[in-house]
């Protein structure tokens, strides 16, 4: 089983648990064992590119802001040799706070190491525990640096193959070509709606066609409402349970009891590649 989750546009910036990387072999890059490597390295030398010779305005529109702080831009700048942080620590957004992984306990967190993966939109996707340095970009913008162009949905529609290969084999994702897997691939889906675009869960490589996929996704509603922005914090507790719960089957979910929510609704449908599970939750007024 595995659970999706969306990064956060707040990083931290200095934590005592930040390393270095290793400057004996500089032939190493912290990405080496990232899962999405086709076309990272090339991406990551314009994104460093852009940030140390493009123009301010440039460097604005990739950070999303008006004013750029200095401190984050010469971190953003020397991204290959600034300190190292295990991505579920790197990102600090709501929903990051809201599962406030350092203070689960070793069980909880060793949960999240093994079923938690985090959609970046620099990187990839990440294990939380692959190490990143800090970096700044407005989710959905690119940037083109010389011959180098960059689009988050065009670099993951680059690394489908092996992100899929991943899911069904993650101790040996190198093989040739993903392959069936014996048993059901299930997805507990807590991203927003702009990395699931990145990635279809409905649309597998064709030689996973017969491939059986199950889909769990949380709905939040607040007087009749879907609510989005607060749905950030909420993906967070529903994370936070399922690591201290240490839930293995998706189906355990509808069972699951959840602080200020109530479960209101399980709906099913049924496509072709996979079938898709949404839990409605009411959010409960304090």
């Amino acid at each position: 089983m595995w659970i999706l989750f969306s990064p956060s546009e707040k990083k931290c910036l200095e934590h005592a648990k930040s390393q270095y990387p290793n400057k004996e072999s500089q032939t190493l890059r912290f990405y080496q064992n990232f899962i999405c490597k086709n076309g990272l390295e090339e991406a990551l030398q314009a994104y460093k590119g852009l940030l140390e010779s493009g123009g301010e305005a440039e460097i604005g529109q990739v950070f999303g802001v008006k004013n750029i702080v200095l401190d984050e831009l010469a971190l953003a700048q020397n991204l290959m040799e600034s300190p190292l942080l295990p991505a579920v620590l790197r990102y600090v957004g709501v929903a990051f706070s809201a599962l406030d992984f350092e203070h689960l306990d070793a069980k909880a967190q060793e949960y999240l190491r093994q079923h938690l993966l985090i959609f970046s939109n620099l990187f990839g996707l990440l294990r939380c525990f692959d190490k990143i340095p800090y970096y700044d970009l407005k989710q959905g913008v690119g940037f083109l640096w010389q011959n180098t162009k960059f689009q988050t949905k065009s670099f993951y529609a680059k690394n489908t193959e092996r992100i899929w290969e991943y899911f069904i084999n993650p101790k040996n994702e190198e093989s040739q070509s993903p392959k069936n897997p014996k048993e059901a691939l299930e997805f507990l889906d807590l991203r927003a709606g702009f990395y699931q675009k990145c990635l279809d869960l409905g649309k597998p490589p064709k030689n996973l066609k017969n491939c059986e996929i199950l889909v769990y996704e949380p709905n939040f509603i607040k007087n009749g409402k879907v609510v989005s922005h607060y749905a950030k914090h909420y993906r967070g507790i529903l994370l936070r349970a399922c690591a201290q719960s240490q839930i293995r089957h998706l189906g355990d979910l509808e069972n699951l009891c959840l602080e200020g929510l109530e479960l209101d609704s399980v709906c099913q449908a049924h496509t072709e590649s996979l079938r898709r599970v949404v839990l409605t939750y009411v959010i409960k007024s304090i």
